[in-house]
């Protein structure tokens, strides 16, 4: 399981390569760029970085991290480090082409369009002490909220509302109205939509079981708070 220690030794070597302090922790990794209670419960390690960094020195980002330890998994763009610590890395770049695959022959990556659509917005990062940034919690939960995927898509949600359970203060609630706004009244429903099923999968199921998320059954209740709080942010979007 990785923890906050691998996740800022994988940005310290991402810093001794072309991408330097570009890299940013997404994904459940995320997690760990801000004070929070909510476990990740992640297996690896994502991380975005700029899709023309990867465009112009995959090959050399290959090169440097092999050299600190991390081979690369040939065709994907997976690393395994020392100790077995893994991590892929992911693009982002002009929201407008969405969803494809960058990159070049040597180091390929997934650019997803809602991830650098909130990576766009220069507060939606906040610089590690140690280098690298990571997702603001408001950026965290919103990157989360619009996640689509059928594999641990239980998974994101739920984090998302657990973090918003645990964060009451208004201007983290307008953060998250202001990273929202923009989308249109379907994409909103379905966010709605989205987190009320992750909120009923686990009420209903008390053995809960999604791909990796069992961890989250005993905080049900928080997650009701989490889902409560985001009601209210999206009736504030569409009034």
């Amino acid at each position: 399981m990785a923890d906050r220690t691998s996740a800022l030794r994988v940005l310290t070597a991402l810093q001794r390569s072309p991408v330097g302090d570009a890299a940013v922790l997404v994904g459940s990794s995320g997690l760990f760029g801000f004070p929070t209670e909510v476990p990740a419960l992640t297996e690896d390690v994502d991380v975005a970085v700029p899709e023309a960094a990867v465009a112009r020195h995959g090959r050399e980002i290959i090169e440097a991290l092999r050299d600190q330890g991390f081979e690369h998994e040939a065709g994907t763009a997976t690393f395994i480090g020392p100790e077995g610590a893994i991590f892929d890395l992911l693009g982002h770049g002009d929201p407008g082409q969405g969803d494809h695959i960058g990159g070049t022959a040597a180091l390929r990556v997934m650019v997803f369009g809602d991830l650098s659509r909130v990576l766009s917005d220069p507060s939606a990062t906040a610089v590690l002490p140690a280098g690298g940034r990571a997702l603001t919690p408001a950026a965290f939960v919103v990157s989360k909220l619009l996640t689509e995927r059928a594999h641990k898509g239980t998974k994101d949600k739920i984090q998302a509302l657990l973090v918003l359970a645990e964060r009451s203060e208004e201007s983290f609630a307008k953060e998250v109205v202001r990273l929202l706004r923009g989308l249109d009244p379907a994409r909103l429903d379905d966010v709605r939509a989205g987190a009320q099923n992750a909120y009923f999968c686990l009420e209903r199921d008390p053995a809960f079981s999604d791909a990796g998320a069992e961890g989250y059954a005993p905080v049900a209740r928080h997650v009701e708070i989490g889902l409560e709080r985001l009601l209210s942010i999206l009736e504030k979007l569409d009034g």
